[in-house]
């Protein structure tokens, strides 16, 4: 092989591999770059698509490779039969769109670059070493049409390769976060975690302290050591609180978390059936959640929801002063006489035993109960009860989160894409009772439940068929889901993804319906 031959068959191997590897990478990097979600990932929602790419990839490469000249001219040789491999199969690939792309980064970046290089490299030695025995054509369109099950063992390649130096990075970035935040003594951290409602009553909370105190919080969900990082980097000097979010998928999550920023107010919201799959079920989950509280500085307290029997038993396991929230009276602050409307909830909030009327432009009682656990805290850190009620008609919930959008067409669009657990779903689906005309939901149920999967997503099938006339279950829960419409009188219709549940509803909807859509599942499960 010449040095031209070379060259060529590593920059087309190179471009096959970036052409296929395009959604792979994305998917590397919902799973937080570990390689043992990564690979669960692919043999779940992707397990299909990449089985019936490779078939028709590897079935036209051994076509082409069969009726291509035998010679080592580049344009008659290899190079267009593989060019026209590669788009046919492309053709097919991309029948099926990304819910979310990648974001470049510098780490995505080096784990793709890293990847392609070794891609390349390695198909053009092979190319080499086997042209002392076979044609040179065939076996590199042959080791093309392998491309889409070769493509998730290098982009795990390059990972591996990148692993010291992330880690390095890695410590040095919590290094400098442990440095800036000692830089401010007077700084009060509050760790907000639970199962649902972390990002609400964060942000609910942040708007209640700015009343009274200059105050900082981790932007969106950012809910993991680097992204706590990235939010003290911006300065934390002059701040009286710091809210931070904490989201545990893992044993250890939250107590690396804590021994990053040692939080003094712990605020655990609902605790539920999610992430089980890796915390090893319910009571993985609660222990997980209580390291937050474990993790509390002496002198400080929790404030508890007391809408879950997991945040409740927490709530009596807890050994710090602690106070309670949510719609049960007795609580330090709860809600009564909670009217939904298409304007939002209306309702009494109840503090201290002194009761005031509100409301705020919200679907779902779960944001009610968010404002209380969010009113308890800052009531408890000196903020006026006269401030939050100020706060409180202006509170909306972030996006994604039961967000009402109304189409030029006058339809009611309910984004509650990034619900996962039950009790959101059960509250956002009875809230679209203050609607009037044709209910329609699509979802694609709960994810990482492990062997609760069936169970937990058979009932959110029966919640639905309880306050929607039509019913769209996608995903690899879809049959979980349609069983339990059954029994609610309901046939769900099963569809491919969203999006064939969305196209197959145009031109059916009209005025005055609502289409409701209850997590549109994590990226990694369906791309």
């Amino acid at each position: 092989m010449n040095l031209t031959d070379f060259i060529c068959v590593t920059l087309l191997s190179g471009f096959a591999f970036i052409f296929f590897s395009f959604k792979l990478i994305a998917v590397l990097q919902q799973c937080g770059y570990r390689l043992d979600e990564f690979f669960t990932a692919l043999f779940c929602g992707k397990k299909i698509e990449i089985k019936r790419l490779s078939t028709y990839s590897l079935v036209f490469a051994v076509v082409l490779a069969l009726i291509c000249p035998f010679n080592d001219w580049i344009l008659n040789g290899y190079f267009l039969p593989s060019v026209v491999t590669v788009i046919f199969s492309g053709a097919y690939y991309f029948t099926t769109k990304q819910i979310k792309k990648a974001v470049f980064t510098s780490r995505l970046a080096r784990v793709w670059g890293v990847a392609t290089v070794a891609f390349g490299l390695g198909l053009a030695g092979l190319t080499y070493l086997a042209s002392v025995f076979i044609v040179r054509v065939r076996f590199l369109i042959f080791l093309i049409g392998l491309t889409p099950i070769l493509s998730p063992v290098f982009i795990a390649l390059g990972c591996l390769v990148n692993l010291p130096y992330d880690f390095l990075k890695y410590k040095i970035s919590l290094s400098i976060c442990k440095s800036r935040l000692k830089r401010n003594p007077k700084l009060k951290v509050i760790g907000v975690t639970g199962s649902m409602g972390k990002t609400s009553v964060k942000n609910y909370l942040f708007k209640m302290l700015a009343t009274t105190y200059k105050t900082l919080a981790t932007p969106m969900s950012y809910n993991t050591p680097l992204g706590v990082c990235k939010t003290v980097n911006g300065g934390v000097e002059g701040y009286d609180f710091f809210i931070v979010e904490m989201g545990a998928r893992r044993k250890n999550d939250i107590k690396k978390l804590c021994k990053l920023v040692n939080p003094s107010i712990g605020v655990i919201t609902g605790i539920a059936e999610q992430h089980t799959q890796t915390l090893k079920g319910l009571q993985g989950v609660i222990n997980a959640k209580n390291q937050l509280i474990e993790g509390l500085l002496p002198n400080g307290f929790a404030v508890f929801s007391t809408q879950t029997q997991g945040s409740l038993t927490m709530c009596e396991r807890a050994k710090v002063k602690k106070y309670g929230a949510g719609l049960n009276d007795g609580n330090f602050v709860y809600a009564k006489n909670i009217i939904q409307k298409k304007d939002g909830l209306h309702f009494d909030i109840v503090v201290g035993g002194n009761p005031y009327q509100t409301f705020m432009p919200a679907l779902g009682v779960h944001n009610v109960i968010n404002v209380c656990i969010a009113t308890a805290t800052a009531v408890n850190l000196g903020v006026s009860v006269s401030k939050i009620l100020s706060v409180i008609p202006n509170l909306t919930p972030p996006p994604h989160r039961a967000e009402i959008i109304t189409t030029p067409q006058g339809v009611t669009v309910i984004d509650d894409a990034y619900n996962a657990n039950l009790l959101g779903i059960s509250a956002t689906a009875q809230a679209v009772k203050a609607f009037d005309g044709r209910k329609v939901a699509i979802t694609s149920g709960i994810v990482e439940l492990g062997e609760r999967a069936y169970a937990v997503n058979f009932e959110v099938g029966k919640i639905l068929a309880e306050n929607f006339d039509e019913i769209f279950a996608v995903g690899v829960n879809a049959n979980a889901i349609f069983d339990g419409a059954k029994t609610g009188g309901v046939t769900a219709k099963v569809e491919s993804s969203t999006k064939s549940a969305s196209e197959r509803l145009k031109g059916q909807l009209t005025s005055g319906d609502v289409v409701a859509f209850f997590n549109d599942l994590p990226d990694k499960y369906e791309v």
